[in-house]
């Protein structure tokens, strides 16, 4: 079996399920056969085999890749990875850290392991994870301890909003293959934000797509969640966690905001940017 040539390494909740969707649709790409096969995080000890064995064999030319956000905080998982395959090309996903801590939040409600009533301020003080996935110095200098930094497209969730193919046509070039005509999963948006009236409704419709996607018919997903009578039901049952969790206080915004100055700072200066598209960076620069 041909070895693995590419991870999406995370942050998580900062669009790495787009980014699964846009490569599994690519004709030059084989992904795992889930989502997040978490191989050099919770299932290395099943060794190499297993984790080449998750990918089918395509045509030549065709390479091999996932993404499994629990790289990107994991102690273990750069030197893994680097043992594994040395030419490995990493694709990371940032995203405002005060931000992406408060969806961290959200996503711990949606997935049920707390309850909404749950105040932000109290889940940080309880949850190390909201603050440590978002210290961007640290995880990102353990990966560049291991990889060149030309192995790395560090990208940003903000651009991928405001510019989606843009962002594709990056990543293509990053991984040196063509990019396909008008991707399906180019502009669909995966909102951690958002829960179900009637979880066991979701979770049939999710089962169908997902099979679908898997036979190749994801244009008949997107015509099927389009149909009036389908697309009213989605909507009724669809919930916006937002609109029911407050989000940080203003003194939280502002602690979050100091203890990421460095973490910003680093990715600034890595990135070469002068700017980054987050208002945490805008409130640090103006002084707010």
């Amino acid at each position: 079996m041909s070895k693995v040539e590419f991870i999406g390494i995370g942050a998580q909740k900062a669009a790495t399920t787009w980014l699964h969707h846009v490569l599994s649709g690519h004709s030059a790409v084989t992904t795992g056969d889930t989502k997040e096969l978490n191989f050099f995080t919770a299932n290395y000890d099943r060794g190499y085999i297993w984790y080449e064995s998750c990918f089918a064999e395509g045509p030549a030319g065709t390479i091999k890749g996932e993404c499994s956000p629990t790289y990107f905080f994991s102690q273990d998982a750069p030197q893994r990875a680097r043992d594994y395959n040395t030419d490995l090309k990493l694709i990371c996903i940032l995203r405002d850290p005060v931000e992406r801590a408060y969806s961290n939040h959200l996503h711990e409600i949606r997935k049920g392991h707390i309850a909404s009533s749950i105040s932000f301020e109290d889940a940080l003080a309880q949850n190390p994870a909201y603050e440590r996935q978002s210290q961007y110095k640290m995880n990102l200098e353990r990966w560049l301890d291991c990889f060149d930094r030309t192995a790395l497209l560090l990208l940003f969730s903000e651009d991928i909003s405001d510019d989606p193919k843009g962002t594709y046509d990056q990543i293509c070039r990053h991984l040196a293959i063509a990019p396909d005509h008008n991707p399906a999963a180019l502009s669909e948006r995966h909102h951690e934000t958002v829960t179900y009236r009637n979880p066991a409704v979701q979770r049939t419709l999710r089962r169908g797509g997902d099979m679908m996607r898997s036979l190749g018919m994801r244009g008949a997903v997107r015509k099927v969640k389009g149909l009036p009578g389908l697309k009213q039901a989605l909507s009724m049952n669809r919930q916006h966690l937002k609109t029911k969790v407050a989000p940080p206080t203003g003194e939280t915004r502002k602690k979050l905001t100091d203890l990421f100055t460095p973490d910003m700072e680093f990715v600034a200066k890595v990135t070469g940017r002068v700017d980054l598209p987050w208002q945490a960076w805008r409130e640090r620069r103006d002084g707010v």
